[in-house]
């Protein structure tokens, strides 16, 4: 629409699209090219797309001239195609850091290491290497490989030392590590010492209140089988032998804490009235143990986790290290170190040369922009917005986030639309996308239905309750389509992967026998091992089936008689 407004061919350069995956950018490529040469072609005439009678009206011009600047347009495009900008959020960070490396006090050849697991299993290697060398880190790896011995697991250490180190690279633990920059091995050897001493305390409480929870139902001449199935105390019998390894979702507890019935019937009424009367000392004493149970048992944690914690500085400057010698900088420490260059100020620097080149700013899947990837991007939207004619559209869906664990933050656009958090001088138009173009009508009735019954029973915040209250679609499509749920009674004794792979395949065979195609036909897992399963079944059961395991040459029949 933009570019058909203008009277500049060259319009198109000033605009920016950014998506989260490079598929996602090709995809997005395509579909504008596409869109252009369907809009170009006769047809569009006599046939005309939706989207072309949508842009005619919206700007009340001819299907002819629509047609004709079509033409132009796409010419001009795929003559200057390095003026098209599409790309990733991470690609366009990458842009900016490598165009102002030298502002930045960047190596200005610097390769980006894209397999950041690599590099920081090298920096965790070279950290142990220095064993030997360094006695303070020498005793601090010698305890921990003790420690982990004495718990019957491996004494090797490099495990536990790789996985804190991603630590360093997850956008979510930013300041969280903050908060650890300046701690020495001494203070988190002096935070052990300390963290001992708790759990010894805390225990021995555990201990003294079940002995005495003991000591008063022995006391009032019960005995054990006087209570439903033993369970209250055997529950204190395994925390006065330190054994936590409890639950707390028993009906004997619920019925505990209620003042309910914790006896059988057949106990005598002076046993039953004995019980009732010592009911509210029992209730008492489970209270307070479950809270120390879980207070021991978070401390347990933070103790097992200490010593790879105590030795994250020293990974990062073994990573640091590395970096400098092999002139590489992580894909991760993009967004960071543009945030730190932008921060507090008015204009940041670096975005002016880029502030003068786009004008117009399109955001696809925002539900996954990152708190650190939006804060970067502020400053450039506003620019873009303080220009004339200058725009900044932003699409998502929340209900969709699924980079939360790299710190996607869905609430930032849930903010936004429901205008409680506006970061920028305008006014913005908020327009719900109210029509499915892709489904058929049974799945668009489907989620309808489901997410209506989700938002009524399962959300506490109003702010998600209203999000799926309110995600209902229209329907556009003529075809059917069909939606089925199957739940599998499984029991402990059965093999949940067979039965799982024996459905999928009756399911495939009911589709076949409707005169479906095995291409019409996708198997999605949760979990890759799980894929890899249910593949191997099919295949064995003579499914010609397409998957990651299937491509792989050791499974090809030809490769296979080859060798």
């Amino acid at each position: 629409k933009l570019l058909v407004q203008s009277n500049n061919l060259d319009r198109f350069k000033t605009i920016l699209a950014i998506t989260f995956t490079n598929k996602a950018v090709g995809e997005m490529k395509a579909r504008i090219i596409d869109m252009l040469k369907l809009f170009s072609s006769d047809i569009s005439l006599t046939e005309p797309h939706p989207m072309f009678e949508a842009i005619c009206n919206e700007l009340s011009i001819s299907p002819e001239k629509l047609h004709s600047k079509s033409k132009l347009i796409l010419k001009h495009i795929v003559h200057n195609y390095g003026g098209f900008d599409v790309s990733t959020i991470d690609g366009f960070t990458h842009r900016i850091i490598r165009t102002f490396a030298y502002d930045l006090n960047l190596p200005i050849n610097f390769e980006v290491e894209l397999d950041q697991d690599q590099l920081l299993n090298e920096a965790v290697d070279r950290l142990i290497s220095r064993a030997g060398s360094d006695e303070n880190l020498t005793n601090l790896l010698v305890d921990f490989a003790i420690e982990k011995a004495d718990d019957d697991k491996s004494w090797d250490i490099s495990y536990d030392f790789n996985k804190i180190a991603k630590l360093l690279v997850n956008e979510n633990d930013i300041t969280a590590l903050n908060t650890l920059k300046n701690k020495s091995l001494e203070d988190f050897k002096a935070l052990k010492k300390q963290l001992v001493s708790q759990i010894k305390t805390i225990e021995n409480l555990i201990v003294e209140t079940a002995e005495a929870t003991l000591n008063l139902i022995n006391e009032c001449g019960l005995q054990y089988d006087d209570f439903n199935r033993k369970s209250l105390p055997n529950h204190f019998e395994k925390l006065q032998r330190k054994d936590y390894n409890v639950s707390f979702d028993s009906n004997w507890q619920t019925d505990l804490i209620e003042g309910n019935t914790l006896y059988p019937k057949r106990v005598t009424e002076f046993i039953a009235s004995t019980i009732e009367s010592i009911q509210p000392n029992l209730s008492d004493a489970f209270t307070k143990t479950k809270a120390l149970i879980y207070e021991v048992k978070f401390k347990k944690a933070v103790y097992r986790n200490i010593t790879p914690l105590s030795v994250l500085n020293a990974i990062q400057k073994e990573l640091d290290s590395l970096k400098e010698e092999q002139n590489k900088m992580l894909i991760s420490e993009f967004n960071k170190i543009i945030s730190n260059e932008i921060k507090n100020q008015p204009t940041p620097f670096i975005y002016e040369r880029l502030g003068e080149k786009f004008k117009h700013y399109f955001i696809d899947e925002f539900q996954d922009t990152s708190t650190l990837q939006w804060q970067n991007l502020v400053p450039l939207l506003d620019n873009a917005l303080s220009s004339a004619n200058g725009t900044t559209m932003l699409v998502g869906d929340a209900k969709q986030a699924i980079y939360r664990w790299r710190g996607g933050e869905a609430e930032q656009f849930i903010d936004l639309y429901n205008k409680t958090v506006n970061p920028f001088h305008v006014e913005p138009n908020v327009l719900a996308l109210e029509t499915n173009y892709r489904s058929s009508k049974e799945i668009i009735d489907f989620n309808n239905s489901f997410f209506k019954f989700l938002s009524e029973r399962y959300f506490s915040l109003a702010d998600y309750a209203d999000l799926y209250q309110n995600s209902s679609q229209n329907k556009h499509s003529d075809y059917e389509g069909y939606v089925n749920l199957q739940f599998l009674d499984i029991q402990k004794e059965d093999d949940a992967t067979e039965l799982y792979a024996s459905q999928t395949l009756e399911t495939i065979q009911q589709c076949l026998d409707n005169d479906y195609a095995l291409s019409d036909i996708c198997v999605l897992v949760r979990k890759k091992k799980e894929g890899v399963k249910i593949a191997n079944y099919l295949t064995e059961k003579g499914m010609n089936i397409t998957s990651s395991e299937t491509l792989l040459l050791k499974n090809s029949d030809k490769v296979d008689f080859l060798s």
